[in-house]
């Protein structure tokens, strides 16, 4: 399996603060971690992590960080041909600061803008994984190889992401893209809400498989024509940054490895929170060995992906079900829960309201 991700690639400086950050205070930071960040580049971290023959194509600086992200990449095996450099733009940088009390963050990037000239990917890729960061690049790529299983990670609104995602098998939208390109807001007072955002991504992009990550409630999915939730694990949080990276990333190599749509959820779930449990988005990235374990100790051993065996959908999500519990929300949404409904029980495609206001 040959993996070819095409986005962000930055430098990233993650802190903890005592109290919540005020303007025109100075803030004490502690705990400095940097490393590599960014979507695409997180994304292809795990995977080489896992051990698939990964290429990863961002435009980097002409600096320090450029050739501490490029040794990071080539220490875990990823190919780093597709890395342009730009001379007259600095490499992109993050600044994530997390409340050591609340572990919510607060992400400051400082964005170069500066994309892939070159789109020569001398490569016959199986997979390609875009977060929509380079669209003329991620286009390029999706014309020279149509075979190819195609992903879109979505975590902005735009003309361009609308136009990708006409082109893409897979999108993963998160829980703010997901209300941004409907129109619609999410209730967790109110399954049919999540039913009528689903709905409504589906008719416009009825070529793709969706997924929407819901943070610590979860992903909603759908399967034998009716949206489904995944929860989340209980976890001990200490830094969610990331998190839905590690998920994508996680779900990408389970389908890459036709595990089957609940199992690649299933796998996503466990990666995405564990890594709540460490600080910064890529130390945080836990092994293919923990993932897999957690997940045949949960399901059974014959249920592990490299046999033939396989479990129902429901009896996947039931045993999920079973085995998490709805963690507390650590933003305003605190007081809503639906992660503990294994099954919404309504069909993709019923009388659901999807007219854009």
């Amino acid at each position: 399996m040959k993996v070819l991700c095409i986005g962000s690639s930055l430098y990233e400086i993650t802190c903890t603060v005592k109290e919540a950050i005020k303007e025109n205070e100075v803030i004490r930071l502690e705990d400095r971690i940097e490393c590599g960040g960014g979507r695409a580049g997180n994304i292809a971290y795990l995977l080489g992590k896992w051990g698939v023959e990964t290429y990863i194509a961002s435009m980097l600086g002409a600096d320090d960080n450029a050739n501490k992200i490029k040794k990071e990449y080539e220490a875990i095996g990823i190919k780093t041909d597709y890395i342009e450099t730009s001379y007259d733009k600095p490499t992109s940088q993050s600044l994530v600061i997390v409340n050591a009390t609340t572990k919510n963050k607060t992400a400051f990037e400082i964005v170069s803008n500066s994309f892939l000239k070159k789109y020569a990917f001398g490569i016959e890729p199986d997979i390609i994984v875009a977060d929509g960061n380079d669209f003329n690049a991620t286009v390029a790529a999706f014309d020279k190889y149509p075979k190819a299983q195609s992903y879109l990670v979505v975590s902005r609104y735009n003309t361009e992401i609308i136009e990708l995602c006409k082109y893409v098998k897979n999108i993963i939208f998160n829980k703010t893209t997901a209300e941004l390109y409907t129109n619609l807001k999410i209730d967790f007072n109110d399954s049919s809400s999540l039913v009528n955002i689903y709905n409504k991504l589906k008719q416009k992009f009825n070529k793709a498989e969706i997924i929407i990550t819901l943070g610590e409630r979860g992903s909603v999915y759908s399967i034998n024509n009716q949206v489904k939730i995944m929860p989340t694990i209980v976890t001990n949080i200490v830094d969610t940054n990331g998190a839905g990276d590690v998920y994508a990333g996680a779900f990408i190599y389970a389908m890459g490895r036709n595990f089957g749509l609940e199992k690649a959820i299933a796998y996503a779930t466990i990666a995405s929170s564990m890594s709540t449990t460490k600080m910064t988005s890529r130390m945080s990235i836990p092994s293919l060995t923990e993932v897999s374990t957690y997940y045949d100790n949960k399901f059974g051993a014959q249920n592990n992906p490299n046999t033939q065996s396989e479990q129902t959908p429901n009896q996947v999500q039931n045993q999920v079900q079973q085995q998490q519990v709805q963690p507390q929300m650590q933003n305003n949404d605190a007081n809503m829960g639906v992660t503990n409904q294994a099954n919404v029980n309504n069909n993709v495609g019923s009388n659901q309201n999807t007219n854009v206001n």
